[in-house]
């Protein structure tokens, strides 16, 4: 079977994701007005495809930049690192064995893309994680509640953090409000950009439940009902 070079594979891998502004695991088709959106590994596998068969008319081939390849050594280092404790304590998932082994081996074969694709969400979200973790335990040690259960509130929020969760096909923005952390789960109508993290928006929305935060375990108020202005 032929193979391919690890680095340039993941190298793709990292094109997909800037491309597809994510990871998705499915292509999915929509109406000839709204173009295919091309799963992460599928993307990967034709566009290092040498023959050019079973390639879908519709895919357009992408170019791996030099920023893409850069990143790989970053991102191989990262997951090494974060990773070893585990690994010395048995610990990894099969997954994440498969993949460490992957990434560092020297070729690929195309039935192994799909487990190096999610690479770049991996890296990108656990760096992410890091840096929330750190501003989070810095910035709002003093969260606390807002509100009442079913108390529908007005204000400022500012954002944090944008991630897609593909299980229920929407976005989750994690932010504050009156300095305490806030969170809420969001669709965006089709084409429409959800707001950047680091932006302020106002909204409107209602209070389901007090939580606390997933990575600092501090008091978290998860709205439902969201309306952004």
């Amino acid at each position: 079977m032929n193979t391919d070079k690890t680095s340039e594979v993941l190298a793709t891998a990292f094109a997909a994701y800037r491309i597809n502004k994510g990871y998705f695991s499915d292509t999915r088709r929509f109406s000839e007005e709204k173009p295919t959106l091309f799963s992460n590994k599928d993307m990967m596998l034709y566009n290092m495809s040498k023959d050019g068969q079973y390639i879908p008319h519709d895919f357009a081939k992408f170019k791996v930049t030099d920023e893409d390849r850069a990143i790989v050594k970053e991102a191989v280092a990262f997951v090494n690192k974060e990773n070893t404790l585990k690994a010395l304590a048995n610990k990894l998932s099969d997954y994440m064995k498969n993949l460490i082994a992957l990434m560092n081996s020297k070729e690929l074969r195309a039935d192994e893309f799909g487990i190096v694709a999610v690479l770049p969400k991996i890296y990108f979200e656990g760096k992410d994680k890091k840096d929330i973790k750190a501003k989070l335990k810095n910035e709002f040690t003093e969260s606390r509640h807002i509100g009442t259960i079913g108390e529908t509130i007005v204000g400022d929020f500012k954002i944090h953090e944008v991630k897609w969760v593909e299980k229920f096909s929407c976005h989750v923005l994690n932010g504050s409000m009156e300095n305490s952390l806030v969170s809420f789960f969001k669709n965006f109508e089709a084409g429409k950009e959800p707001p950047k993290a680091g932006s302020t928006v106002k909204l409107k929305g209602k209070i389901k439940r007090h939580g606390e935060n997933f990575i600092t375990k501090f008091p978290e108020t998860v709205l439902n009902y969201v309306r952004i202005f």
